[in-house]
């Protein structure tokens, strides 16, 4: 195997490197992203160990790649909108054009500025612009970000994303869909993971059911009146609501065409959870 060329190998060979061969033969680790400290690794997906944390991204890679009309290393410039610590983004290294990575959490971005050299990292605010150009990006890519955000942030980032893209631009936005929806309706584990109340979910349900947005305030990390670190210092200034997301596809399908066309909508794609959402940018938006 040609281990140098990184996600340029065969997609089976590089999910393989970096799922188990890295692991295994400890020579192999240098041909594989870094690993992030366990309490970054856990801030971004609740994990902490680095076998797991890769298997995360290496599942996001293939749903990516199964999903995107063209290969991921054909792309010309990507951003990883919403890029955490690099779950998904240690999957590009090797990638023989440009990677870009925002999130609004300071540390993310500190230490993918270290670990991630390949990517071009940036901090930005939980509001719109994005420090970069009108049509900057031929590939955007965003994982578990519009499943938290509330209607408002959701519209304003979807606009700024089309602003963003290159008029060939493919984007794969996921979000929590029929089958997120129905497996925190049965499932007693993931109804746990989510951990809102009662009442506040129900009316989710109800406005999804409704062809709605279901936005489900959560008082977490990220909301405005708890959003420190362990110093005790703001996380973020603006005001800003983190939650739980619940859309249906004909919401997608009704709301986002202000600015885009659904080229595929790919139900449980993350996890037989989240949905990917595929989409080019529609002319005639702004």
């Amino acid at each position: 195997m040609q281990y140098e060329l990184g996600c340029q190998m065969p997609l089976d060979q590089w999910i393989w490197l970096n799922r188990i061969g890295c692991f295994e033969n400890e020579d192999l680790r240098q041909y594989v992203s870094p690993f992030p400290p366990p309490e970054l690794m856990q801030n971004v997906s609740g994990l902490t160990s680095e076998a797991d944390f890769a298997s995360h991204g290496a599942d996001f890679y293939i749903a990516l790649s199964t999903a995107s009309p063209r290969p991921l290393t054909d792309y010309k410039r990507i951003l990883d909108f919403g890029c955490g610590c690099g779950r998904l983004a240690r999957m590009f290294k090797g990638h023989p054009n440009e990677i870009f990575g925002c999130d609004i959490d300071r540390r993310h971005i500190e230490w993918m500025t270290r670990g991630l050299p390949n990517v071009k990292a940036t901090l930005t605010s939980v509001v719109p612009p994005l420090p970069y150009p009108d049509h900057t990006f031929d590939g955007i890519i965003s994982i578990s970000i519009f499943t938290h955000l509330n209607e408002q942030s959701q519209n304003s980032f979807l606009k700024e994303l089309w602003r963003v893209c290159a008029p060939n631009a493919y984007l794969f936005l996921t979000v929590h869909g029929r089958r997120a929806l129905d497996r925190a309706l049965t499932e007693r584990r993931i109804k746990e993971i989510i951990s809102v109340d009662e009442d506040l979910f129900q009316n989710a349900v109800r406005r999804f059911a409704k062809g709605e947005h279901g936005f489900i305030l959560q008082q977490g990390h990220l909301t405005t009146s708890n959003a420190t670190g362990s110093s005790g210092n703001a996380l973020i200034a603006e005001p800003f609501e983190y939650g739980i997301a619940f859309i249906s596809e004909e919401y997608v399908r009704t709301r986002w065409s202000k600015w885009f066309d659904i080229v595929d909508f790919r139900h449980g794609a993350i996890h037989n959870f989240q949905d990917i959402v595929v989409l080019t940018p529609a002319s005639s938006a702004g």
